[in-house]
């Protein structure tokens, strides 16, 4: 099959391009009549060859970036995932069945992929759950009796667009993970990875929308049910780790959720929602003002940390993040790392997750 996100799918599409241009110079000559079937046949010919290497380019750019995993969610369709989910009410705790189907990394990290159903929002999307080297050694262990108490839990977040591959693969968030861990420069991680863009071709960044997707709750209380009830984790507070809109979520949800988040890291992100096409003047005023970070802070007493990390160059989120900083500096402990170079891109944001991970050993409990 031509999985989007597949080597094979990028080489066909290129091998169907360069040979399509090849064919085109050979015959190019047999082609060079002024009668209008050979006209056709030249201008066709041109326009197949653009469209396939645009194509081409197209699913290079994906694969690099991990923005789309299928083609359905490239053309705004997602399968039905409610038919193949579970409650995370459902979940026992992870089994030898588990242990078996996971994922093991070089570095020693096991990941398990989950799709289920929010128990609260109702949200039926993948999870995936990375236990790092020493947790991994504790799971299994022939007499394993759990995770232990030596740990710290971090949700990861996304862009849009985006999937939480991306922080597995092209952030190399997961192999930095390791390496931190591995030199003992960071505690023992588990990293809940939740995917935040839930509906089909629409950016809902990470809100609750009234009688429409709970994803907030999705991302948070959902989140923390799948954590206690599936990797046995208690009820010690989270960090929060996000790039670009997930800088956004990071910080919506450990604003809004003292009781569950105590550290949050922004890398590239902003802090006001920036809406999707298609939502109403009111509803997006009664978001606004119930998604406004600074009047929430203000009316709640938080001991939340944050690091907020943009580039001077990346005009989408450098002054949204300045705006942040000086609104906030006297309600909540924020700190600001600037990239020297660089725009909007994962590139520029990669050597940063390390940034993040030993800020969170440093500031955290």
């Amino acid at each position: 099959m031509l999985a989007l996100i597949n080597l094979s799918t990028e080489l066909f599409f290129w091998f169907l391009a360069v040979g399509a241009l090849v064919l085109v110079v050979i015959f190019w000559s047999k082609l060079a009549k002024s009668s209008f079937r050979y006209v056709f046949l030249r201008v066709s010919s041109l326009v197949l060859i653009q469209v396939l290497i645009v194509v081409s380019a197209g699913i290079t750019i994906n694969r690099s970036g991990n923005f789309y995993e299928s083609w359905g969610d490239l053309f705004g369709s997602k399968k039905n995932l409610a038919k193949i989910a579970i409650s995370p009410t459902a979940l026992s705790a992870i089994s030898s069945k588990d242990l078996a189907s996971a994922t093991r990394t070089a570095g020693g990290s096991l990941i398990f992929k989950e799709v289920i159903t929010g128990a609260k929002s109702k949200v039926s999307d993948y999870v995936y759950v990375v236990t790092s080297p020493t947790i991994s050694k504790l799971l299994l262990a022939k007499n394993s009796s759990g995770i232990g108490t030596n740990y710290q839990v971090v949700e990861l977040f996304p862009g849009y667009p985006g999937v939480p591959q991306t922080w597995i693969g092209t952030m190399g968030g997961i192999t930095t993970m390791e390496n931190l861990e591995n030199s003992g420069q960071i505690k023992p991680t588990i990293a809940i990875i939740p995917a935040i863009n839930v509906v089909a071709g629409q950016d809902t960044e990470c809100l609750n929308y009234v009688g429409g997707a709970q994803v907030e709750t999705w991302l948070t209380a959902d989140m923390k049910t799948l954590a206690k009830n599936f990797v046995g984790i208690d009820d010690r507070l989270w960090s929060s780790f996000g790039y670009s809109t997930g800088g956004w979520c990071a910080a919506e949800v450990a604003v809004r959720h003292p009781e569950q988040y105590a550290q949050a890291i922004s890398l590239a992100g902003y802090f006001e929602p920036t809406f999707a096409f298609g939502i109403n003047s009111r509803e997006r005023n009664f978001l606004s003002n119930k998604y406004d970070l600074i009047k929430t802070l203000k009316a709640t007493s938080s001991n939340l940390k944050m690091l907020t990390i943009a580039s001077k160059r990346d005009k989408y989120s450098y002054f949204s993040t300045k705006r942040f900083i000086a609104a906030s500096s006297n309600l909540i402990s924020v700190k600001f790392d600037e990239i020297p170079n660089g725009g909007h891109n994962i590139k520029v944001w990669k050597p940063y997750v390390a940034t993040g991970f030993l800020w969170l050993n440093a500031v955290a409990p």
